[in-house]
């Protein structure tokens, strides 16, 4: 009888002394994971139909550590002519958005390497001269691979400057005479990054 009284006590207390020495881990409670934010305005130079483009727009992520995955979009702001259909009056629009990854090389130093991708769905089309909405659209898959040099100006702001190349493809040219050659381009880069770095 006293032996099992004997056990009756000790395993308790050796399933508690066990339990307490079990160390429970997830996913996201690793001390070597930091998730954090950014997001921002940003502006990409390149060409369209051989004239000069300007896009700009923005976007955000989430960062764990220095890989970032969010989602952006970007808008062509300046004027180009219709040359292709002999309407100089019309004007060509563009934009596109979708998802936004990347990886900054070293980020924790003040000027960093940083590569990103833009994958994104979109529209081009052919503004008529009274400003009416695009009269011919088409709809367009964009990839958008970036390299940019980062610099670290505060703990809450990057800049950075770089740059891309312009992949437009998924377009009828039958419908407005516009190809993928006429689209996609090399181009130039400049971001403003606000968040936790």
């Amino acid at each position: 009888m006293r032996r099992i009284v004997l056990w009756c006590l000790i395993l308790p207390v050796s399933v508690a002394a066990f339990s307490q020495e079990r160390e429970y881990r997830t996913i996201f409670d690793q001390k070597d994971i930091r998730i954090s934010g950014q997001g921002g305005p940003f502006m990409q130079f390149t060409a369209l139909a051989g004239e000069f483009a300007h896009m700009m727009g923005g976007g955000g992520a989430v960062l764990l550590n220095d890989f970032f995955i969010g989602g952006y979009g970007l808008g062509l702001t300046n004027a180009i002519p219709d040359y292709v259909n002999d309407h100089p009056d019309d004007r060509l629009s563009l934009g596109h958005g979708g998802f936004w990854i990347g990886y900054s090389l070293f980020g924790g130093k003040p000027v960093h390497a940083s590569i990103s991708t833009m994958v994104g769905w979109g529209e081009f089309g052919i503004i008529g001269y009274e400003g009416d909405y695009p009269f011919i659209r088409d709809r367009i898959f964009a990839l958008i691979p970036a390299i940019e040099l980062e610099m670290n100006l505060t703990r809450y702001f990057r800049i950075g400057a770089g740059a891309t190349y312009h992949i437009i493809t998924g377009l009828d040219e039958h419908r407005h005479g516009y190809g993928p050659g006429e689209l996609s381009n090399p181009g130039g880069f400049l971001s403003f990054k606000f968040g936790w770095f």
